[in-house]
């Protein structure tokens, strides 16, 4: 159950809250830690008097719940108008370990700016103070004093254009502080830049796909077109052969042809044999060409059956003689 010291004063609040038990009992339970606690608290509410000291359940993110003092105001930086909400968490092991901090939005249409150094789009707060904790050095007062300087630099509501430049001298942490969101947005600009130059290597990657793909398309083309070209090679090669052939056979004929001792028709002699074989086939085709004329003329009644018969008769058995001669020699 959760009580503000709104009733009473401070530090009455924060003695009886230490001194309570049973179920209102805090979750700080070493002497020591409990004097540490009211005295960094008495420290910081004497400086930031607009923050309402209470106490409240906290739930870890291991689902462990502890009872913990708990801070609430707001933080106005000096460069930014706007105040920044805060709620404070002190940490059931303060001081050995940090405050748990955490950004407020002013409402649900102002959120945590993007990649912003130290707060996170939840509003946990995490900046190079609490990195480096260590007690004694480090406290409670100190680390929101730092935060305020840390804020101001980039605020996390406002867009900031560029980290301020002071000519004051600053203070180590906040140097550090300067120096890691510097890093922080150069990491950010240089991630941007990889990313496009990512994409564009993702671009050309498929533009040298697609043109490999196009080189393979035609180098299978042309070796298809080689593997023609060789046919047609071996097919040259053959009639070259056999024209080269025919020239040995016909070469004295063609001397005797240029010599003008013979004519042209001489040259292309052939033997009496081939010569008979053809004029058998010419006959045979001639007579077959004729039988055809006749059939046609007869379908058309042009001729008579009586004559259409005796012509095929006769020219029957000159085509039986003719394939009969040419079929036997």
């Amino acid at each position: 159950m959760a009580s503000s010291s709104s009733s009473s004063s401070p530090l009455k609040f924060i003695e009886k809250a230490l001194l309570a038990t049973g179920p209102f009992a805090l979750s700080y339970t070493d002497p020591d830690q409990k004097w540490v606690i009211r005295k960094h608290l008495t420290s910081f509410l004497q400086d930031f008097s607009n923050f309402d000291l209470s106490t409240d359940t906290f739930n870890h993110n291991n689902g462990t719940t502890v009872q913990l003092f708990r801070l609430d105001g707001s933080l106005r930086t000096p460069q930014q108008s706007t105040a920044v909400q805060l709620t404070i968490w002190v940490h059931e092991n303060y001081p050995l370990t940090p405050p748990l901090v955490f950004v407020i939005p002013p409402d649900s249409m102002t959120p945590v700016r993007t990649n912003h150094p130290f707060v996170s789009s939840s509003g946990y707060t995490n900046s190079n103070y609490i990195e480096t904790w260590e007690y004694p050095p480090c406290n409670l007062l100190n680390f929101v004093r730092n935060l305020r300087r840390v804020l101001a630099n980039d605020h996390p509501f406002v867009q900031t254009d560029s980290i301020p430049t002071k000519t004051r001298s600053v203070s180590r942490p906040e140097a550090l502080d300067r120096l890691v969101t510097s890093l922080h947005y150069d990491v950010l600009a240089i991630m941007s830049i990889s990313e496009e130059e990512i994409e564009s290597l993702w671009r050309l990657q498929k533009e040298v796909k697609q043109r490999s793909e196009s080189v393979r398309t035609i180098i299978s083309d042309l070796e298809t077109e080689r593997e023609t070209l060789k046919e047609n090679v071996l097919k040259l090669e053959e009639d070259t052969d056999v024209l080269a052939i025919w020239v040995e056979r016909n070469y004295p004929k063609l001397m005797k042809a240029t010599s003008k001792d013979v004519g042209v028709e001489e040259m292309f002699e052939m033997e009496e044999e081939k010569k008979l074989l053809v004029e058998s086939l010419a006959a045979d085709k001639a007579i077959e060409d004729v039988l055809c004329n006749l059939e046609e003329a007869s379908r058309r009644g042009e001729m008579e059956i009586g004559s259409y018969l005796k012509h095929v008769r006769v020219l029957a058995r000159e085509q039986f003689f003719s394939r009969h001669h040419h079929l036997y020699m």
